[in-house]
């Protein structure tokens, strides 16, 4: 079974799973391309306004996160596909953004892998979710 990882569960991995067994869980999964951005995001907030991380820990994650991205299969929703992400976001009342991840799983046959329990529920009406806790 393959997995496509959302934000908030590259988040949740790389910061409670050992360097070695993320890297390895990531490179035989997915992300999409906009995951770098919100998981970049949410370390710069964590680190800048609520000042939960320290520099040095803010750079180690994103030095993590950019060998994640080299050695994850990274995927884009295409052009065609935006009608269905709209449509998607609108129904079940999610982000665009969420509603890409949900598109993208169901596309590729994959396992939405999500911490989001608002998404995974609007999403297991489209595709197969889990958690990362669920993750082997």
């Amino acid at each position: 079974m393959k997995f496509l990882f959302d934000a908030s569960s590259v988040i949740q991995v790389i910061k409670t799973y050992e360097e070695e067994k993320a890297l390895r869980l990531f490179s035989e999964n997915c992300i999409l391309d906009l995951t770098k951005y919100e998981v970049g995001n949410a370390l710069w907030k964590e680190h800048t306004l609520r000042r939960s991380i320290g520099a040095d820990e803010f750079r180690e994650l994103l030095d993590l996160l950019r060998t994640v991205i080299l050695r994850t299969k990274v995927l884009s929703v295409d052009a065609h596909e935006l009608l269905d992400v709209a449509e998607v976001a609108a129904k079940e009342r999610i982000t665009f953004y969420d509603a890409s991840y949900v598109v993208i799983a169901k596309v590729h046959d994959l396992t939405l892998v999500t911490e989001d329990t608002h998404l995974a529920k609007a999403a297991s009406k489209h595709t197969k979710t889990a958690s990362g806790k669920d993750v082997p």
